[in-house]
């Protein structure tokens, strides 16, 4: 059996309403030596029998619903592609993504390489939350280690760790065992900052080939939760290991800051008992990172 160049993995739950298009998005790709691998996280709406109209055009996976860490994670142990793509099940991207990028990660021999993204959809107000806006690729053109980029993106306030905007080279992410956390939101944080961590090179293209839908009821939109609360603490017991030396120690300090910031600003609102919690788990585990100020606003829920 050949080896494509790309595996797309696309972990898909309760997402009928766009999966075509996003689909069509992959398959209208200028490179089309690749395979796609559709996990269906047991949707209870029309998403099966989207996937099942495109035929043998694509690979499907069907499993109970066990969140997108797990069907990520069970799709790329069946990949076979020289590079990954991960891709998500509302979004879209541009024909020549992934041409571009396996050109400039083999030119370049890269680990992963990332790109910029735009954000469409209901709602959209960047100025209103600016995690929204995908824009970073601009200062990192040359190739350099993914843990000194990392730092210099977290000081700057540009680091987004969603890993639709990166293409990783296979054998990289099994080298050196990256693979998504299970059973909790936000499970790109750890994936992404492992690969950071562990790239020796990576670089960005300033291209837009990403475009992220927004959307009621997605996880991005929906409400902060004990859940969301719940995902942050694992990350960060995760992450905090990775730092062997001085610069991954940088890096891995901005990024538990970065955390806890977010985490106290996003759980103002959530039972005390929930911000107590929070307050004595980054007191306690990860000192360095604690801010009285910040510890006290959310503890009396006031706005930052």
């Amino acid at each position: 059996m050949s080896t494509p160049t790309v595996s797309v993995i696309i972990p898909v739950f309760n997402t009928a309403d766009y999966l075509a298009q996003a689909i069509e998005s992959v398959l209208n790709q200028t490179l089309q030596d690749l395979e796609i691998i559709a996990v269906d996280d047991g949707s209870t709406d029309g998403s099966p029998e989207v996937l099942k109209s495109f035929g043998d055009k694509i690979r499907i996976i069907t499993q109970p619903n066990s969140g997108q860490g797990a069907a990520r994670n069970r799709a790329f142990a069946q990949a076979r592609g020289e590079f990954v793509y991960f891709m998500d099940s509302d979004d879209i991207i541009l024909p020549q993504t992934l041409e571009t990028c396996v050109e400039i990660c083999r030119k370049d021999n890269l680990d992963f390489v990332f790109f910029d993204g735009a954000s469409f959809g209901e709602d959209l107000d960047l100025n209103a939350n600016p995690w929204f806006d995908y824009h970073r690729s601009a200062a990192y053109t040359q190739v350099q280690h993914g843990n000194g980029i990392m730092a210099d993106m977290l000081e700057r306030g540009i680091y987004r760790c969603s890993v639709c905007l990166c293409l990783f080279r296979s054998d990289f992410l099994r080298t050196h065992d990256i693979r998504f956390p299970e059973g909790i939101l936000h499970e790109d944080e750890a994936f992404a900052a492992k690969a950071f961590i562990r790239a020796s090179r990576t670089r960005g293209i300033p291209e837009e080939f990403f475009l992220r839908r927004i959307r009621k009821q997605s996880v991005m939109t929906t409400n902060f939760s004990e859940s969301n609360v719940k995902g942050y603490l694992e990350t960060l017991r995760l992450v905090t290991p990775l730092g062997r030396d001085m610069c991954e120690r940088i890096a891995i300090d901005a990024l538990t800051r970065t955390i806890t910031t977010s985490l106290c600003y996003n759980s103002r609102k959530l039972p005390l008992r929930i911000r107590l919690h929070i307050a004595r788990e980054i007191y306690t585990k990860y000192p360095y990172a604690f801010n009285w100020g910040q510890v006290a606003k959310l503890i009396l829920g006031k706005p930052f």
